[in-house]
């Protein structure tokens, strides 16, 4: 068995809301524990699955975690646990923001990809795949996930259809742009490199003192002299439907040459379901129970 990476966090091992996770692959030999939810396992179990934290001791790879998903989870958060597995945050309910930043993610899009083509007998795999065609790669946050995934999920999901964004992806600036930022490079939070677009979430806690403030602001400044726009999203425009369909009709319109479906605007059935199912999947900091 592979022994956990180094860049692993052993804090996201620990169970934030005081209960623990065992898997078991014989349900008759299992019994009710306080504080222990056990999760039943019958079929196969492909290589890679596990990670040993010291002899005996195993705990799921975030790809067999996924995988197990599968099997549990409705597809919206499905897609959304693929989004923080692979992501730059971990849900932590002891932090005021309930998710905590990390440098690494645990697993990529390509290495879920690997593993679930060797997986192919496992009876969740298929709607593994499905999923994780929407997943991306490096969002730093959960509202950031909610973002990319109202945006791009198609629109018999109750996306807006748009083409899958970089997240956090790092650029080079120009003499000019980096004397204004104070940095030679900074990260687009999700958008087109190539279409000169930078779509940002605030949160009220993402800058705590004036020293953030000030190089979030001389960063922002830099991507503009570069010829980016930057849209700017807070919590209030993101919970407000229809404000927050203005904003994205004129990314579509104006950025993406995108004419967006009439009778897949406003509060459709699926609209309305996707954004229920991220609200209230964020608001659980992602437990699965």
């Amino acid at each position: 068995m592979p022994l956990v990476p180094d860049w692993v966090d052993e804090q996201y091992l620990e169970p934030t809301d005081g209960i623990f996770h065992a898997l078991a692959f014989d349900a008759g030999r299992c019994k009710t524990l306080k504080d222990i939810t056990v999760h039943i396992w019958t079929g196969p179990i492909p290589e890679g699955s596990f990670y040993e934290l010291q002899s005996g001791v195993l705990v799921e790879s975030p790809a067999f975690m996924f995988l197990h998903a599968a099997s549990i989870l409705d597809f919206t958060n499905l897609i959304a646990f693929g989004d923080e597995l692979c992501g730059l945050y971990s849900f932590d309910a002891r932090e005021k923001r309930g998710f905590r930043k990390r440098k690494y993610p645990l697993i990529t899009t390509i290495g879920l990809q690997n593993y679930l083509l060797t997986a192919k007998n496992c009876r969740s795999t298929k709607r593994a795949m499905r999923a994780l065609h929407y997943v991306v790669d490096n969002s730093a946050s959960p509202m950031e996930t909610f973002d990319e995934m109202t945006m791009c999920l198609p629109y018999r999901l109750g996306g807006y259809g748009f083409s899958r964004m970089n997240m956090n992806e790092e650029i080079e600036l120009t003499a000019r742009a980096a004397r204004i930022a104070k940095r030679n490079t900074c990260r687009l939070d999700m958008g087109y490199k190539d279409l000169f677009l930078d779509i940002e979430h605030h949160g009220k806690l993402d800058h705590s003192s004036d020293e953030e403030k000030e190089s979030d602001f001389a960063r922002v400044s830099g991507l503009k002299e570069m010829g980016f726009e930057v849209v700017e999203l807070t919590k209030a425009q993101v919970g407000d439907l229809f404000a927050y369909e203005i904003i994205i009709q004129r990314i579509a319109k104006e950025k993406l040459h995108k004419r967006l479906q009439k009778s897949a605007l406003g509060a459709t059935a699926e609209r309305l379901a996707l954004r229920k199912a991220l609200f209230s999947w964020n608001r659980s900091s992602g437990r699965i129970r």
